[in-house]
């Protein structure tokens, strides 16, 4: 199977809050469920939301001293380009992505940006739209297209987790999150798909990954030559005796 190019010709524009999406509180909660306890395990001093989602998620048990957002639109605390953001290297401790990569023009440029300011076993913490979920059928449908979070382009998991690994992070927790088919006029957000995630999680309409940035150091392994034996040290029938010289 050939995947597409992640690069496309310009960006879509992100959903600003949960309420734009289908039970979208019951998504938030779903997800801040799921992912309490790989954020309890993360602290530091600096941590950036990227994106209206990930701003407005609440999560208690992170232990990171100063928390701010950034997106490219209003309302953020720091309103930047994604792809270019005027953060220096190494400087955050941690870093949550939520339902925003699947509308950048640019996921693996924002994705390194990402890797660039994170210091040395930093966090990532990522959440997107599953394509393998159920709740993209009800995207097909044509008033719904231009919506998010169809208006997006997802990706799977699996092809998250393959651009971190050459980013050299290492995955330390990802699953699926809030089996749902997104349909708002439905009563329970579950839609009788609560009890199939039990056996195929991978109904779940959003995924999450956790990753820690490793950085290996590069150490110069030199060949070691080895010492010749003094001639004394030298069993009799190894030695060499050399020629007489007579003078001229």
């Amino acid at each position: 199977m050939m995947l597409m190019p992640a690069r496309r010709a310009s960006a879509t524009a992100a959903p600003t809050s949960w309420s734009q999406l289908p039970h979208g509180e019951w998504l938030k909660e779903e997800l801040s469920h799921a992912l309490a306890p790989h954020c309890a395990k993360i602290f530091g001093y600096y941590l950036a939301r990227v994106g209206h989602l990930s701003k407005s998620l609440e999560m208690p048990e992170l232990r990171v001293r100063h928390q701010f957002s950034a997106a490219k639109t209003e309302g953020a605390d720091i309103q930047t380009d994604l792809e270019y953001w005027p953060f220096a290297e190494g400087v955050l401790d941690g870093v949550m992505m939520i339902g925003q990569l699947e509308f950048e023009r640019d996921p693996h440029q924002v994705l390194r940006e990402i890797s660039r300011s994170l210091i040395a076993d930093g966090h990532l913490i990522l959440a997107g739209f599953n394509p393998l979920s159920p709740a993209t059928i009800t995207g097909l449908w044509p008033s719904n297209m231009s919506k998010p979070p169809w208006s997006g382009r997802y990706f799977s998991k699996a092809r998250i987790n393959d651009w971190l690994s050459l980013l050299n992070f290492e995955i330390v927790g990802c699953g699926y999150v809030a089996p749902t088919m997104m349909i708002p006029k439905t009563a329970s957000a579950n839609f009788g798909l609560k009890h199939v995630s039990r056996f195929i999680p991978q109904v779940g309409a959003m995924y999450y990954v956790v990753a820690r940035k490793r950085e290996f150091p590069l150490t110069v392994v030199r060949n070691k030559q080895r010492a010749k034996p003094p001639v004394n040290a030298l069993p009799l029938a190894n030695r060499v005796k050399s020629p007489d010289v007579e003078p001229k």
